[in-house]
């Protein structure tokens, strides 16, 4: 009897430990989130120049500029991330669609040192590093279908564990590789308008920052 006894209540302690969640979290957590619900004392850059701006407005990120502008925002204020997945939409509202880029930055040290992955509204994607100011193409312009195409939004998702960086457009993994010259960082986001195209305009929404399992 006492034996029983003893078994019961080693299985109902078992159960009231798990239910306090005494051991911590046992899935992703949300380390950051950024929903553009107001605009005054948010800590993402607004303003600009002649040529381009920034703006929050309608609970979105915006950017506005002319051609052969780029143009891009990271956030200090969001911190600094090493093994995690990042979650953005990005919309494109004006502009050619040949001529134009949206994409998120990632383990930026500086402005001369981050990852950038690029998506086109053709529905074709682009991923590039910048190490100590030099350029390098890791994969260049590939069409995928999960890319939605002309004006819209595009859920675009990285998540980055060690060297290894896995991408994900609207829920579906688009690609993968490996490179460790980069481990840590900030978060950012940018747009890119090449030459004769007209004036673009694009947001940026939902911007979330999860720790890995």
């Amino acid at each position: 009897m006492r034996k029983r006894a003893w078994c019961l209540f080693l299985i109902l302690a078992a159960v009231a430990l798990g239910g306090c969640n005494l051991f911590g979290p046992s899935g992703p957590q949300l380390l950051y989130e950024e929903r553009f619900s107001q605009a005054e004392g948010n800590s993402w850059f607004v303003g600009g120049g002649e040529t381009y701006r920034f703006w929050i407005a309608d609970g979105k990120y915006h950017y506005e500029s002319q051609p052969e502008e780029w143009h891009a925002v990271k956030n200090s204020a969001a911190g600094q991330f090493e093994d995690f997945e990042l979650k953005v939409d990005v919309e494109h509202i004006t502009g050619i669609e040949t001529k134009t880029a949206l994409y998120i930055m990632f383990r930026i040290v500086d402005w001369n040192n981050y990852y950038r992955f690029m998506v086109s509204p053709t529905g074709t994607f682009r991923l590039e590093k910048r190490v100590a100011g030099t350029w390098t193409t890791l994969k260049g312009w590939t069409a995928h279908d999960a890319i939605h195409t002309g004006p819209g939004t595009n859920r675009v998702a990285v998540k980055a564990s060690g060297s290894q960086l896995t991408f994900f457009v609207n829920g579906e993994q688009v690609y993968q590789t490996t490179d460790d010259s980069l481990v840590g960082g900030q978060i950012g986001v940018g747009c890119g308008s090449y030459a004769e195209n007209t004036t673009l305009h694009a947001t940026f929404d939902n911007i979330e920052v999860w720790s890995l399992p």
